[in-house]
C-alpha cells in the first residue's frame, strides 16, 4: 500500500516536471513565432503569466496535499486515488501537445488537446473537486488541478484549431468565425458560475481574454476580436469576483466545525 502510494507520488511529480518543461521550451518560444499568428493568439507576457501562476499553483498542490506530514494517510489516498490520475494524465497530455503544436504538427495536437479536454471534464463532473467545501483546499485542489487547466485547454481547442485552418489575421472568413467563437469564453464561464458557482474558470478566461485583446489589438486596430475579447474577459472578472465574495460568505457563515482530518473531496 505503501510502495503504491509513493509511487503515485513520483508518478504525480514527474508529469508536472514534464508540463514545466513543455511550457518553457516548447509553448512559450512557439508563441513568439509568427507561424502560429490567429485571431486567437495572445500576448506572450499574459500567456507567461498564466503558466507561471497555474505551475507555482500545482507545485503547492503536489507539496501541500501529497508531501507534507500533517495530511492524514487517508486524505492523501484520497486525493491520489481520485485527482491524481486525471492531474497527470493531463500534464502527460500537455506535454506532448506543445511539442507537436511547436513543431507544426497542428492534426495530432488538436486530437491530444481534445482528448486532455475530455479528461478535464470528467474530472469536473464526475469527480466534483468543485464539491470541496473547505476553502484552502479548494484553492489548492481544485485551482491548479481543474479550473486553470480546464479554462487553458478550451482555449488550446481554439488557439490549434484556428492554426490547424490556416486561420490567419489577415482572412476575412476566418476573422468573421473567430468573432463567433470568442464568446463560447463568456458562454462556458458564465454556466459554470449559474449551476457550479465555480469562479475559477471565469477568472482563468478572463486573464486569457485579456491576452487575446492587448495580441490582437497590436495586430490589427481596426478589428472586432480585440474588442470582444476585452469585452468578454471584463464580464468574466466582475462576474466572477461577485460569485468569489458571495461563496467565501456563504462558506464562512455555514462552514461546520468538521475535523481537519475530514477528507478533502466529496
Amino acid at each position: 500500500m505503501s510502495s503504491g502510494l509513493t509511487a503515485s507520488k513520483v508518478t504525480i511529480s514527474a508529469s508536472f516536471a514534464l508540463s514545466v518543461f513543455a511550457t518553457l521550451f516548447y509553448l512559450l518560444p512557439a508563441q513568439s513565432s509568427k507561424h502560429f499568428v490567429t485571431p486567437f493568439s495572445s500576448s506572450i507576457i499574459v500567456t507567461s503569466i498564466y503558466w507561471g501562476v497555474t505551475l507555482l499553483a500545482q507545485f503547492l498542490f503536489i507539496a501541500k496535499t501529497l508531501f507534507n506530514g500533517n495530511v492524514s494517510a487517508s486524505n492523501q489516498s484520497n486525493l491520489i486515488a481520485i485527482v491524481g490520475p486525471h492531474f497527470a494524465f493531463f500534464n502527460v497530455l500537455h506535454f506532448f501537445w506543445c511539442y507537436f503544436f511547436a513543431k507544426e504538427h497542428f492534426v495530432i495536437a488538436e486530437i491530444l488537446v481534445f482528448v486532455n479536454l475530455l479528461n478535464l471534464l470528467t474530472l469536473y463532473f464526475s469527480h466534483k473537486t468543485i464539491a470541496i467545501k473547505n476553502i484552502p483546499d479548494w484553492l489548492t485542489v481544485h485551482l491548479p488541478v481543474t479550473g486553470f487547466p480546464l479554462s487553458w485547454t478550451l482555449y488550446a481547442v481554439f488557439w490549434n484549431g484556428a492554426a490547424l485552418f490556416h486561420s490567419h489575421n489577415k482572412s476575412l472568413v476566418p476573422r468573421l468565425l473567430a468573432n463567433i467563437f470568442i464568446w463560447e469564453f463568456l458562454l462556458v464561464p458564465m454556466a459554470l458560475l449559474v449551476f457550479y458557482s465555480d469562479w475559477s474558470v471565469g477568472i482563468s478566461t478572463s486573464f486569457l481574454m485579456l491576452g487575446v485583446g492587448f495580441y490582437q489589438m497590436f495586430t490589427k486596430l481596426v478589428a472586432l476580436q480585440w474588442i470582444f475579447a476585452f469585452t468578454i474577459s471584463g464580464i468574466d472578472f466582475v462576474f466572477s469576483v461577485l460569485y468569489m465574495f458571495n461563496n467565501a460568505i456563504r462558506q464562512v457563515e455555514t462552514q461546520s466545525s468538521a475535523s481537519d482530518q475530514a477528507p478533502l473531496l466529496a
